[in-house]
């Protein structure tokens, strides 16, 4: 599939790229499908543009985006030739996408493929091409910003976190706080409803934690529908997956970075079992989690940036720990028990309405959820609403296997695979299997196997201990899946 994007102004394709489709960020409204409040980073500041390596940075970002979250991986029968697979997962993607600062880019290039390669498990080639129109940069009304309050009045913050409004980076923002750290804050808006969860969660840590620099930027990237696409093909182009957006997520914190200069750099909160993305069975690959926590991930996007010129370091300075030993840390906080169950850790917060429940809520069935839920259990809190409060048929049982049990779409195949998994875990004779199995992920060293092969067994220890109190509440017969050997 080839892809371009079109940045500030509207380019001819090249003849290469006669048949992609496009994404277009034109300043227009109306004229784009790619629409981003990027600008507002600089403009809160009262800068006119932002320094043009991290203007790139952005470009690029919500390209790979755009292009994650609307190129399908199925097959698409009848639409190109180009269009092949080689799996039902693995898309074949060439983007050529407009940057000022080519030269740069162009060093860079291999390195990110081969980052993209490893994040979205894709085949990625990307083709830079030079560029002079610069994005929404220039004069603007100031009064807006000023009477809306927007105005961001000093740079003095010691580092920019993710805050995503979920456990582990409401835990990683109190984690700063309680050292006292300056921070600024950075989340992604996929939906009004999400923004309004952040801002609520903002809003408690601001007033608990008044003597030390606190603000928010909360970006929105909206990939329409591809142009350039006949009509009998384009409501297909649209995919669940978006492993892509923590790429995106952390080019914004960057380009905030590339302002306020913070010493320590950016901070991506996540516990270790999640960013080291081990499969929880043989044929499923963690499709739908993300990577880009992965030691190896961090390790080669730190790269791209060093040979770019870009000086800001990306860290998780939870990287070895388990959810729960995350929570474990705050359990006695004021700030945490007021806000934890308004922390949103789930893969598709808007499924409440299903239940008939007002979105966003953690439907606490998917996998993030199931981990959240065994990290609360380990600390004997959880004050979370989860979909099942409203709707018995979604509580965690044999009966919600039997009645949503297709392994491919089904809304229970999380809890089979979770279920799996922990069979394996408690009926496992090989005392190096877990090694082996993350020896086979690759991209770690023998130390690191060392260090990940317990945080993988104390979480799926988390996992288990949840699941045999659920089962004691619940069914069961959930037990019988997993084989537990001892009387529950």
């Amino acid at each position: 599939m080839k892809v371009w994007i079109n940045k500030a102004q509207e380019e001819e394709k090249s003849e290469e790229y006669s048949n992609a489709v496009v994404f277009s960020m034109l300043n227009k409204k109306g004229t784009g499908n790619l629409g981003t409040n990027f600008e507002d980073i600089w403009r809160r500041f009262n800068l006119e543009q932002i320094d043009k390596i991290f203007e790139d940075l952005l470009v690029i970002g919500a390209a790979i985006f755009a292009t994650d979250r609307r190129i399908p991986r199925r097959r698409l029968e009848g639409y190109s030739s180009e269009y092949k697979y080689k799996d039902n997962w693995t898309r074949n993607i060439k983007i050529n996408i407009p940057v000022l600062e080519y030269e740069r880019w162009n060093l860079a290039k291999n390195d990110l493929e081969t980052f993209l390669n490893f994040l979205t498990g894709d085949e990625w080639e990307i083709v830079f091409r030079t560029t002079q129109y610069r994005y929404r940069n220039g004069k603007y009304s100031r009064r807006k910003y000023k009477n809306q309050g927007l105005m961001i009045e000093t740079k003095e913050f010691d580092c920019i976190s993710l805050f995503s409004g979920g456990l582990d980076s409401f835990c990683g923002a109190l984690h700063l706080l309680e050292k006292q750290k300056n921070v600024f804050f950075v989340t992604c808006m996929e939906h009004r409803l999400l923004r309004k969860r952040v801002t609520e969660l903002f809003e408690v840590v601001k007033e608990d934690y008044p003597n030390v620099n606190k603000e928010i930027y909360i970006f929105s990237t909206n990939p329409g529908k591809p142009q350039d696409v006949n009509d009998e093909f384009i409501n297909k182009f649209v995919e669940d997956t978006s492993r892509s957006r923590s790429f995106l997520f952390m080019a914004a914190a960057i380009a905030v970075a590339s302002i306020v200069k913070p010493k320590d750099g950016v901070y991506i909160p996540e516990n270790g079992f999640i960013g080291i993305n081990l499969p929880l069975t043989k044929s499923r690959l963690g499709s739908c989690s993300t990577r880009t926590t992965h030691v190896w991930a961090l390790r080669q996007l730190n790269t791209i940036l060093e040979i770019v010129g870009i000086d800001v370091p990306i860290s998780n300075f939870y990287a070895h720990k388990t959810k729960g030993e995350i929570v474990e840390e705050f359990k006695d906080n004021i700030t945490f028990r007021k806000c934890a169950g308004r922390t949103l850790s789930c893969s598709h917060p808007t499924h409440g309405r299903m239940a008939k429940t007002s979105p966003p809520i953690n439907c606490g069935y998917c996998y993030p959820c199931m981990i959240r839920r065994a990290s609360l259990n380990k600390i004997d809190f959880d004050n979370t609403e989860y979909i099942e409060h409203f709707n018995d048929d979604y509580k965690l049982s044999t009966e919600m296997i039997e009645k949503y049990g297709n392994p491919y779409s089904g809304r229970a195949k999380d809890l089979i695979a979770v279920l799996q998994a922990l069979h394996m875990y408690e009926n496992n004779t090989d005392g190096d299997y877990y090694k082996k199995a993350l020896i086979n992920l690759g991209n770690l060293s023998l130390d690191e196997v060392m260090i990940f092969e317990r945080v993988c067994k104390k979480s799926l220890e988390e996992l288990n201990d949840m699941m045999v109190n659920i089962a004691k509440t619940n069914d069961i017969k959930l037990t019988d899946y997993i084989g537990i050997k001892q009387d529950v």
